[in-house]
């Protein structure tokens, strides 16, 4: 089928705008296969700029989803460092890793450190913070951090028999497929699950995590420089300033007994 024009102008002027008159008074025109082919064509481009300008949203949508993952983790991260290179030297820390079956739950116990938050609207400062392992219905386990105002560690090397209910409590992390601790023993230079030792801090925090189900295991190595307990400090100024006290004591003494002697 062609598809074509007629002209039943009586003008001849329009002849030569018109083309040609061919037989039948028809003009040239497309045919119908050739008109359906060009809209195939167009159809077929527009299509492929479509997936084209999809694939790029698609792609950046990506870029963007894993860069605010590596910005959590990385802040995730950082958290634990600062708070670990910034424990005081009489800060008391206690590991007790539990094993499940399906995976280890670590509790992390730190008192002494200084501590102080905003819960609702309110200025509470912490005497004992703890972080454990919440599972959560995907699986994995919610990373969260409880804040106490009573000590929960007493002075034989035990958490306190009856734990008080915590004052506030803060998801650190969400849906984390693995997340373990080990403490690094500076005497004997071993990694140990379960930390117990009062008045020494561990040298290193190991990380184990896994943040997805899919994802790559990540190591990680948190520094507790050591510090001198501010309560072993005193002490020890305080015996030498006796000790000074007793030997000036004895000076005087000494200086004295000529003068008994004559």
């Amino acid at each position: 089928m062609r598809i074509s024009t007629v002209s039943n102008s009586p003008n001849p002027a329009f002849a030569p705008a018109l083309g040609k008159r061919g037989e039948g008074g028809f003009l040239p025109g497309y045919l119908l296969m050739e008109v359906v082919l060009a809209m195939g064509i167009a159809a077929a481009v527009l299509s492929g700029v479509f997936m084209i300008a999809n694939g790029s949203l698609s792609l950046a949508n990506t870029v963007v989803t894993e860069g605010r993952m590596d910005a959590r983790r990385e802040g995730f991260l950082n958290f634990f460092e600062r708070n670990f290179e910034a424990l005081p030297g009489n800060a008391e820390v206690e590991l007790i890793t539990r094993d499940t079956g399906a995976r280890f739950i670590p509790t992390l116990t730190i008192q002494n450190a200084p501590t102080a938050f905003s819960f609702a609207g309110q200025t509470v400062s912490a005497k004992a913070i703890v972080l454990t392992t919440v599972p959560s219905p995907s699986g994995g386990v919610n990373v969260v951090l409880e804040y106490y105002e009573e000590a929960l560690l007493d002075d034989q090397d035990n958490v306190a028999a009856v734990r008080p209910e915590p004052v506030g409590s803060i998801i650190l992390y969400r849906d984390i497929w693995r997340f373990e601790l080990r403490a690094l023993d500076s005497r004997t230079m071993e990694w140990v699950s379960d930390w117990d030792i009062r008045g020494r801090l561990p040298l290193q925090f190991e990380l184990n995590a896994v943040f997805d189900s899919d994802g790559e295991e990540i190591v990680h190595f948190f520094w507790i420089p050591p510090k001198t307990n501010p309560a072993n400090l005193m002490r020890n100024l305080s015996e030498q300033s006796a000790e000074r006290g007793r030997r000036n004591q004895g000076e005087d003494n000494d200086n004295e007994a000529p003068e008994v002697g004559q």
